[in-house]
C-alpha cells in the first residue's frame, strides 16, 4: 500500500494515477472527499480529512509500504511559517506513530537552508524534522521552480501586455514541469532504492532567465514582442496582495525572489539524474498556450 498526501495536487494526482496504472494499492489523502472520488473509481482507498489532525494522519499512514508527503500552504494564511510548522510537525509525528519506514518528501531547491529562501524555509525545517526520525528511510526530492507557476502571470500579460515579477530578468535558475517531478517520485516509490536520509534535486532541462522564459511564452501565444519587467520588491508585494495573497505569503514569495536573484537556488549540482526532459518551449507551446487561449 502506497499512501499519497496531497493527492489532488499537480504532483500527487499524477503519482497516484501512475501507481494505480501499475496495479499498486494506493491510499489517497486530501481535505475533500468529493475531489478524491475519481481515484476511488480507479480502485484507490480514500481518506478525507485534515492533515493537521495527527491521529487522522496516523491512521491513514498505518500499513503503508511507503508514503509521499509534502508541506503546502494556502494563499490566504495569515502566518505562513506557523502553518508550515504545524503541518510539518503533524506529518512527522504521524510517520513515527504509524511505523512507516519509507518516505518520499517533496521539498524544493533551497531546502538546504532557511536563509533568504522565503516560503522554502518551511520546507528546509521539514527536512530537518524528517531527518531526525530514527529507523525511517527518507528521500527528499528537491524540485526547482515550477513551470506551472508561470500560469499566474496570464492575467498580467493580458491586462498589461507585459510579463513581470520581482526576479531579475537576466538571472538564470532551474525550472521544472510538475509532470516530470511526478515521474521521478513514482519511480522512487516503486523502487524504494534509497536508505537513510538522502537528497535528489530535480532541475528541469536547463537553467532559464525570465527574459528567455518570456520570449518562449510570447512566441507560444502569438506575442513575440512580449517584454519582461523586473518589479521592485515593494511593488511586487503590492501586486500579490491585490491578487488575493495574504501579506505573510506575499512576503515569503518576495524573500524567495530575492534568494533567486542572489543565486541561493542554484546550490544543487546538475547531473543526468537531476535533469528532466520538459523544456520551457514545450511547456509554453502546450500547457501555457492552452490555458492562455482558454481564458
Amino acid at each position: 500500500m502506497y499512501t499519497i498526501l496531497g493527492a489532488t495536487g499537480n504532483i500527487g494526482s499524477r503519482v497516484t494515477e501512475a501507481l494505480l496504472a501499475k496495479g499498486e494499492k494506493v491510499r489517497v489523502i486530501a481535505r475533500s472527499a468529493d475531489k478524491l472520488q475519481r481515484f476511488a473509481a480507479q480502485g484507490a482507498e480514500i481518506f478525507a480529512g485534515d492533515a493537521n489532525d495527527t491521529a487522522f494522519l496516523t491512521q491513514a499512514f498505518t500499513g503503508s509500504k511507503a508514503v509521499l508527503v509534502m508541506v503546502s500552504t494556502g494563499y490566504t494564511v495569515p502566518d505562513v511559517s506557523a502553518e508550515q510548522n504545524a503541518l510539518g510537525e503533524s506529518i512527522t509525528a504521524a510517520i513515527k506513530a504509524s511505523g512507516v519506514t519509507y518516505v518520499v518528501n517533496i521539498s524544493s531547491v533551497g531546502g538546504h537552508t532557511e536563509e533568504k529562501t522565503g516560503v522554502v524555509a518551511g520546507l528546509a525545517r521539514q527536512e530537518k524534522r524528517l531527518n531526525a526520525l530514527e529507523g525511517v528511510n527518507v528521500l527528499h526530492l528537491r524540485p526547482s521552480y515550477f513551470f506551472e507557476n508561470l500560469l499566474g502571470n496570464i492575467g498580467m500579460i493580458k491586462g498589461m501586455g507585459i510579463n513581470g515579477s520581482a526576479i531579475q530578468g537576466d538571472v538564470a535558475y532551474p525550472l521544472v514541469a510538475t509532470k516530470d517531478i511526478a515521474v521521478v517520485a513514482t519511480k522512487k516509490l516503486l523502487a524504494l532504492d534509497f536508505t537513510g536520509k538522502s537528497v535528489l534535486p530535480i532541475l528541469g532541462a536547463k537553467d532559464y532567465s525570465m527574459n528567455e522564459i518570456t520570449k518562449a511564452l510570447g512566441a507560444a501565444i502569438g506575442k513575440p514582442e512580449l517584454n519582461y519587467v523586473a518589479f521592485p520588491y515593494d511593488q511586487a508585494k503590492v501586486g500579490m496582495v491585490q491578487a488575493g495573497l495574504s501579506e505573510s505569503l506575499a512576503d515569503a514569495y518576495i524573500a524567495m525572489s530575492e534568494g533567486i536573484n542572489l543565486g541561493v537556488f542554484n546550490h544543487e549540482t546538475r547531473t543526468a539524474e537531476s535533469t528532466t526532459p520538459t523544456t520551457v518551449e514545450e511547456f509554453a507551446a502546450t500547457t501555457f498556450a492552452h490555458v492562455y487561449n482558454a481564458g
